[in-house]
């Protein structure tokens, strides 16, 4: 057999070892996102029915037959369907990141790769800012539109000491969460551990003040069921949505932190390789600077 015949036996024989380059790294296939997006799907339909908004009736089908029936889930359905969703969608995206974090350790990484990551991270961010800005564009908009008619509904006293914590917690939360990056970045792992377990607990505690302010504006009739439509009813819509949608940034965001923690003590960071840390620490600056506009939009403005 010549040379050329013995190499591309080898070759045909030679064991396959998996990608060499990390750069030309091909994740396989993962049912988690589209598990994450189906939880997603429950949280809207189970605030609307919290608010007693949502109703399913009976409709024409194809114009052949039609069903004859409705029904109108009650607070507490909802109340159910909001927290079972909630934690269906926790437990998808711990699941997802779990997959990412095993797939491929971040010291095998690059740090040219690095700083790809960090620019993806800004564009992602970036869109990010661009959805929250057209809600706040939609909410000026009828602001001008609706002049004096816009806001709270008549008599009822809107806001108050609830969102004023809650938004203090915030902002400290994110100067524990740059403490924390700084601290990983200087190794003092011990000072980082702590800053990041008290970022959490801050972004857990700015979570049950919104969930609390929420009971308290629901029991007091602050939802569109009561109100006709016009002014107050779309400032009552979009107070629930931008607050509602920035909520669950929140969340999204102490899955991430609570995955960096687990990462710091299984001891993932090598260096200066920590983008984990990295994006994290953004993405929660994020979550405190559009809640800060938020506050002043709807709080202040409104």
């Amino acid at each position: 057999m010549s040379d050329h015949g013995h190499a591309a036996a080898n070759a045909d024989s030679a064991p396959v070892t998996g990608h060499v380059d990390p750069m030309s790294h091909v994740p396989p296939p993962s049912p988690w996102p589209f598990l994450v997006g189906l939880t997603l799907i429950i949280i809207p339909f189970a605030t609307l029915a919290l608010l007693g908004n949502l109703r399913f009736s009976g409709a024409d089908v194809l114009g052949l037959f039609s069903f004859d029936w409705s029904w109108t889930p009650s607070t507490g359905a909802g109340r159910f369907m909001l927290i079972v969703g909630g934690l269906l969608f926790l437990f998808t995206l711990m699941g997802w990141a779990n997959q990412i974090i095993r797939e491929k350790p971040i010291s095998h990484d690059l740090l040219g790769m690095q700083r790809d990551l960090k620019f993806f991270t800004a564009c992602f961010l970036a869109g990010e800012f661009a959805v929250f800005g057209a809600i706040f564009a939609y909410f000026y908009h009828r602001q001008i539109w609706d002049g004096e008619h816009f806001g709270p509904p008549h008599g009822m006293h809107f806001g108050g000491p609830t969102a004023a914590y809650a938004t203090f917690l915030l902002i400290f939360s994110s100067v524990t969460c740059e403490l924390a990056h700084r601290m990983v970045e200087h190794h003092k792992l011990g000072w980082a551990r702590f800053l990041l377990v008290t970022t959490i607990l801050l972004g857990v505690i700015f979570l049950g003040f919104q969930g609390y302010e929420y009971g308290e504006l629901i029991a007091r009739g602050f939802h569109t069921g009561h109100l006709s439509q016009g002014g107050p009813a779309a400032f009552v819509s979009i107070f629930y949505a931008s607050t509602g949608f920035h909520g669950l940034h929140v969340a999204i965001g102490l899955v991430m932190l609570f995955m960096v923690l687990l990462r710091l003590e299984l001891g993932h960071f090598k260096g200066q390789r920590h983008f984990s840390m990295v994006a994290a620490s953004w993405y929660w600056h994020f979550v405190d600077i559009v809640w800060v506009l938020l506050f002043i939009t709807v709080y202040v403005v409104g």
